[in-house]
């Protein structure tokens, strides 16, 4: 391939932050490999991926379809479907602890001569042991929104089920504690229904808002006031018809001896469930078996299912579990009204094949977030969306981030999403990082040349006679990837060292690295 110009950069030094480890760092992705294991022969799809995301930043990872981004993010959260695949190597660590602990002992790997394929022994009770480790983390710690929201949520159950099991299963003890504490009546309680009344009448979103959630303080249950608003919107013209059916909403609130002793025994079981998840995080963070102490709490949980076992009963189950329904049902109510759904009320009693392709993926976005996680990672949320809902929900994933503090992880091939969203961008390329910067600096001065044949192939509006380019040839074959650098067959200014040995990662700016022999910067450390 003939020798083109490279682009004219300079070297830049160490800044003098960069050889600093970096305090605020959530998540670190070190040498990341994750093999699939096919007849064909074995797929290298990531091969060496290392990168980080900061508390409260939006990491974007953009590429070609085929570069490893979806599978990056479904090998941080270990669900690579085994088999085929495996992750091989590497480190995953979540605020310190490493997700991957113990990879090495799940699988044996034997060549099978002559041939580029692989023969894998897998121990399934250790892959086990791997995979409840991860409930550790899941949720409370890292969502995700999936790419096909359709095919992530199951049909046979209603929105509310789906979302309030994730809001359960991660807020119960706060959801319990607040129900066996609640009141349903008294002055106090009075008081804030006449002011409902009166708001009510006055005809005013935000009055009404306002004097629901004195109710729901009244009351002691936040999500009296979602139920309250929903009796009392603005809509009726005679809310003093809607008292009695308020007062009968109250009586949710008042639990007979059995309902709070299954109240009772539910908080107990989320508690050794959270005592099993503390030890699996000492695990992941000592980097040693702690199988006394797995085996002490398990035996604890099946010890209070054993000894409650009457509360699933047929007959006893439907009337004990009915306040805890109502209540989740109420609180999943108010996370769709946060990710913007119209009628939230009929789409919490809906199936997701009632929803659109944006309302769907609104529900993602609210059970991912019904954990309070500290890392989202979005699998292309808005693939497959009108331009509308794209910015809806763009808009939405940026105020939630700013809401809550939440780290994003966002995996896109639209570098348009990318330049609205994101803080920092690593462009993967056949299972590679390839280049990593600010997001302004990355469309300002683009280094790597997969990076600048990505940006020539958007169109501007300040340059409507440009031509658009296109990156010649296509993703190579990852089970024969070329050697050196993968992107050496199309790359313009491809030189021979390129074909033997991989670039290494080099730093040319504050946060700015790049992998290309074009440029020779120190060289990054991660």
């Amino acid at each position: 391939m003939a020798e083109a110009a490279p682009p004219v950069t300079e070297a830049i030094a160490v800044p003098a932050g960069e050889t600093d480890r970096i305090g605020n760092v959530i998540l670190d992705v070190r040498n990341l490999r994750t093999y699939f294991f096919t007849y064909d022969g074995v797929v290298k799809a990531l091969d060496g991926v290392s990168f980080n995301v900061r508390r409260g930043e939006t990491v974007g990872l953009v590429g070609e379809t085929g570069c490893g981004k979806s599978v990056t993010a479904f090998s941080i959260t270990k669900l690579i479907a085994d088999p085929p695949g495996r992750i091989m190597d590497g480190m995953v660590l979540f605020k310190g602890a490493n997700l991957l602990w113990g990879l090495e002992r799940e699988a044996r790997f034997k060549p099978i001569p002559k041939t580029n394929r692989v023969k894998v022994r897998r121990y399934y009770r250790r892959i086990r042991q791997a995979q409840e480790r991860m409930t550790a983390v899941r949720g409370g710690g890292v969502s995700m929104i999936f790419q096909e929201p359709q095919s992530a949520l199951n049909p046979i159950f209603s929105i509310s089920d789906q979302v309030g099991e994730a809001l359960l299963l991660h807020r119960g003890g706060e959801i319990l504690d607040a129900m066996l504490k609640a009141r349903s009546g008294g002055p106090a309680v009075d008081a804030a229904i006449r002011e409902v009344v009166k708001a009510a009448r006055a005809n005013h979103s935000e009055t009404l808002h306002a004097a629901t959630a004195k109710l729901a303080e009244a009351v002691g249950l936040p999500s009296i006031a979602t139920q309250a608003y929903y009796l009392f919107r603005p809509s009726w013209s005679d809310p003093e018809s809607r008292v009695p059916e308020l007062r009968r909403a109250l009586r949710r609130v008042r639990l007979s001896g059995l309902q709070k002793s299954y109240l009772r025994r539910e908080r107990k079981m989320l508690d050794l469930t959270q005592n099993l998840r503390t030890v699996y995080l000492q695990e992941m963070r000592q980097g040693k078996d702690l199988a006394s102490l797995r085996r002490a709490a398990s035996r604890h949980r099946s010890f209070l299912k054993l000894r409650t076992f009457h509360f699933g009963l047929w007959g006893i189950r439907g009337s004990v579990k009915k306040p805890l329904t109502q209540e989740v049902f109420w609180r999943t109510v108010a996370l769709l009204e946060g990710v913007r759904i119209a009628n939230p009320v009929q789409v919490a009693r809906g199936y997701p094949h009632e929803l659109s392709g944006g309302m769907l993926q609104r529900v993602m976005i609210a059970m991912a977030l019904s954990a309070q996680p500290q890392l989202l990672i979005a699998d292309e949320p808005t693939t497959a969306l009108d331009v509308t809902i794209q910015a809806q929900i763009l808009e939405l994933m940026r105020d939630l981030k700013e809401r809550q503090g939440t780290a994003i992880m966002l995996i896109t091939h639209d570098l348009g999403v990318i330049a609205e969203v994101a803080d920092r961008v690593c462009v993967m390329y056949a299972g590679n990082i390839v280049e990593v910067a600010p997001v302004r600096d990355l469309y300002k001065r683009p280094l790597h040349p997969y990076t600048q044949g990505l940006l020539s192939s958007i169109p501007r509006m300040d340059q409507p006679d440009k031509k658009l380019e296109s990156i010649p040839g296509s993703v190579p074959n990852l089970i024969y990837p070329p050697t050196g650098c993968r992107f050496h067959p199309r790359c313009p200014y491809a030189m021979p060292i390129c074909k033997e040995a991989r670039p290494p990662m080099t730093i040319e700016g504050e946060g700015h690295h790049v992998a290309c022999y074009l440029f020779h910067g120190p060289v990054w450390k991660g």
